[in-house]
């Protein structure tokens, strides 16, 4: 069950923020808790300490206390390292302090619902992704080699012949693209191009102006004009994002 811990230090703000929750939580229909909604973040803090547990925390940045946002987070990831951190604020001069907070997004305010809906389907897909899925079986000749989806980075199509790349390592064999979609967690693997389907786990950012993604190896792919319309949809509400808790 996902749980969140809301904090805003204005009271309205956090009324709105819990419904527009709610509604987007029952509209993917998880099962969820909403675990307190507070204006004072040592309350925020506190929850963190005596629930080490993977929560989710959405925090306003500017707090009328002697702590604010930023601070509580560093404070939450001592406490809880598996949480994820998604701020809700006005002041977007602090998108980037946030980023290097390695928060899994940035809402900014005034949020239309459908922003808000975007942030927590991107949340629970993300959180889906790294649960536990089946090893891929892999047949290279007489061999099967079987490997954790989720510790490859990205597969690449060369006519009949797929590469998968790991950090450190390759693996290629023949198979169909549409074919290795078919066997993989659709969850975990997103197609980008007809020769390119990349581990949501493994981004860094999606530039849909620019036409790119970037993984955390430092390598980037292109996207097509053919799936840009579908990432628009995953990702509409920012141009550049980052993806995952550890980013």
């Amino acid at each position: 069950m996902l749980r969140f811990i809301l904090c805003d230090d204005n009271p309205e703000h956090c009324r709105t923020l819990e419904l527009h929750v709610r509604q987007a939580l029952s509209r993917l229909s998880r099962p969820y808790e909403i675990a307190l909604v507070t204006t004072h973040a040592d309350e925020a803090l506190r929850y963190a300490q005596e629930h080490p547990e993977q929560n989710v925390y959405m925090l306003d940045l500017v707090l009328e206390q002697k702590m604010d946002g930023l601070a509580l987070c560093r404070e939450i990831r001592r406490s809880s390292p598996e949480s994820y951190i998604l701020y809700v604020s006005a002041f977007s001069e602090y998108a980037l302090d946030c980023c290097r907070s390695h928060s899994f997004d940035f809402i900014l305010k005034p949020y239309s619902e459908r922003r808000l809906y975007r942030a927590i389907e991107d949340l629970v897909r993300v959180i889906d992704a790294r649960k536990p899925t089946e090893p891929l079986e892999i047949a290279i000749g007489s061999m099967v080699r079987v490997v954790d989806q989720r510790e490859i980075l990205y597969f690449n199509i060369d006519r009949e012949y797929i590469t998968a790349h790991f950090q450190d390592d390759r693996i290629t064999w023949r198979e169909s693209m549409v074919n290795l979609l078919e066997r993989v967690n659709a969850d975990l693997f997103l197609r980008i191009h007809k020769s390119y389907a990349v581990n949501r786990l493994a981004l860094e950012q999606v530039d849909l102006s620019r036409r790119f993604v970037l993984l955390r190896n430092g390598e980037s792919l292109p996207i097509s004009r053919r799936f840009l319309s579908r990432l628009r949809d995953d990702y509409r509400g920012s141009t550049s994002q980052s993806q995952g808790a550890g980013l």
